[in-house]
């Protein structure tokens, strides 16, 4: 996301939201702090995003193996449900 002042906005705000309209987002500072954040009022949602990436990565047949991935970021300690003995 694109950091811009008040300032340049309020300059030039046609050109901003050509370039909203074309996918980029903004965050709008005023005196080093963010007082609005402008999208595209068509933006996708969240879900919408996690929808077509979950449909890339079975149209690209690409497995991933959640034990492979967190195999080494898991506490190994031992659990009442996993002793050490």
């Amino acid at each position: 996301m694109n950091k811009i002042t008040l300032e340049e906005i309020t300059q030039d705000l046609s050109h901003y939201l050509q370039r909203v309209q074309a996918g980029e987002s903004f965050v709008v500072f005023e005196a080093n702090q963010p007082i609005a954040q402008i999208t595209s009022a068509q933006s996708e949602s969240i879900l919408d995003a996690f929808d077509k990436f979950r449909e890339q990565l079975n149209s690209e047949a690409i497995d991933l193996d959640s034990d492979e991935i967190f195999a080494h970021v898991r506490d190994p300690s031992p659990t009442p449900e996993k002793p050490c003995w």
